[in-house]
C-alpha cells in the first residue's frame, strides 16, 4: 500500500517493523550481502507509550539511521472489507467506497483513509474489491514514530498483502495456493493464484495447544476441515480458479507439526510450513517462535526496491 510513502535513501539493507500483540517486531536484513543476509530480529516488548524509546535504542545500537523501512499495521489498526465495486467513474471510486463503508466501520469519515485493491473480475458474479480502512491520525502517529527515531519510512502495509508477498517468494507455482496464519487461536485463510489475492477470511474453529490437546479435538478438527474445504471448493468452483494443491502454514509454536500432519491426512492439497529461513538461507536459525513473532516484519521487506 502507498500510504504516506517517503522517498527511500540508499542505505545498508532494509528494516521491517510490524505491530503485534506484544509490541513491535523488528527485522533487519540485507539481501545483497554475500553472507549473513539476516542481520537482526526481535520483538520490542512494551506498551505503545514505550515503543518510541525502545525503537530509538535499537536504531542507535544497530546503527540503523537512514535505513529503508516498511511497517505493517497491527490487526486492530485497520478494517479490511470486501465490497461491491461502485458503478461510478474511476476518479470518484474512492469517495463512493468511503460512503459504502460509513456504516460498517467505526472510524469517523473525516479521519478515514482508504486504499483499494481489486479482486479479479472472474472471481465473483459482480465486480468486487477489497477496501482497507484506517484512521489517518493513526497513520500519522506511525509515520512520526518511524521518522522520529531516524529510520527512512518507505511504506505502510497490511498483513494480508504481506502474506501474499511471502507466498509469492516461497511458492513458485502459479496454481491456486492457500496460506493459513494462526494467531491467538484464530486461523486466517488467504487464497491466492498467480500472485493475486482472491479471498481472505477467518475460520471459526479455535486452534492452539490447549484446543488440540482437548478430548473433543477430533470433533473440532473435523469441523475445521469442513469449513476449510468449503472455502477451497468456493475458490475452485464459484471463483473458477482450479483446485488448490498446496497449503502453506505459517509456523505456530507447539501446533505446526501436528496440524500439518492432520491436514495432509484430510486434504487433497499438500500442506507444508511457510519457512522464513528460506528467505535468507538461514538454515534453521529462526525457530517456530521466532517466525511466528516476526512473520509480518520479515515479509514486509522482501522484494522491495530501494
Amino acid at each position: 500500500m502507498n500510504w504516506l510513502k517517503r522517498k527511500s535513501k540508499k542505505s545498508l539493507g532494509k528494516v521491517g517493523l510490524a505491530f503485534t500483540e506484544q509490541g513491535l517486531a523488528l527485522v533487519w536484513a540485507d539481501e545483497a550481502a554475500d553472507t549473513q543476509k539476516l542481520k537482526h530480529w526481535e520483538v520490542l516488548d512494551g506498551q505503545p507509550s514505550q515503543l518510541a524509546d525502545l525503537l530509538e535504542d535499537r536504531v542507535e545500537r544497530l546503527a540503523l539511521e537512514g535505513v529503508s523501512t516498511s511497517v505493517v499495521l497491527g490487526d486492530d489498526h485497520y478494517d479490511l472489507q470486501l465490497v461491491e465495486a461502485p458503478n461510478v467513474p474511476l476518479a470518484e471510486r474512492n469517495q463512493a467506497v468511503r460512503f459504502l463503508l460509513k456504516d460498517k466501520i467505526q472510524i469517523p469519515l473525516d479521519d478515514l483513509e482508504i486504499q483499494i485493491f481489486e479482486v479479479p473480475e472472474e472471481a465473483y458474479t459482480r465486480a468486487m474489491l477489497y477496501a482497507v480502512a484506517v484512521s489517518r491520525s493513526r497513520l500519522i502517529e506511525i509515520r512520526d514514530l518511524v521518522l522520529g527515531v531516524g529510520l527512512d519510512l518507505k511504506q505502510i502495509n497490511i498483513r494480508e498483502l504481506v502474506i501474499k508477498a511471502l507466498a509469492e517468494r516461497l511458492s513458485s507455482s502459479e496454481e491456486g495456493l492457500a496460506v493459513l496464519d494462526v494467531r491467538d487461536g484464530q486461523a486466517r485463510l488467504n487464497l491466492l493464484r498467480d500472485d493475486t489475492l482472491f479471498l481472505c477470511r477467518n475460520l471459526n474453529t479455535r486452534i492452539d495447544q490447549a484446543a488440540m490437546a482437548a478430548s473433543d479435538w477430533a470433533f473440532s478438527f473435523e469441523r475445521f476441515i469442513v469449513e476449510l474445504q468449503r472455502s477451497l471448493d468456493f475458490f475452485e468452483n464459484q471463483m473458477s480458479q482450479g483446485q488448490v494443491m498446496r497449503l502453506l502454514l505459517a509456523p505456530v509454536p507447539g501446533v505446526t507439526n501436528q496440524l500439518i500432519e492432520q491436514l495432509n491426512l484430510n486434504l487433497v492439497a499438500t500442506s507444508q510450513i511457510l519457512d522464513l529461513n528460506e528467505l535468507w538461507g538461514t538454515g534453521s536459525i529462526l525457530t517456530a517462535r521466532d517466525q511466528h513473532d516476526v512473520l509480518f516484519a520479515a515479509g514486509s521487506i522482501i522484494g522491495e526496491g530501494d
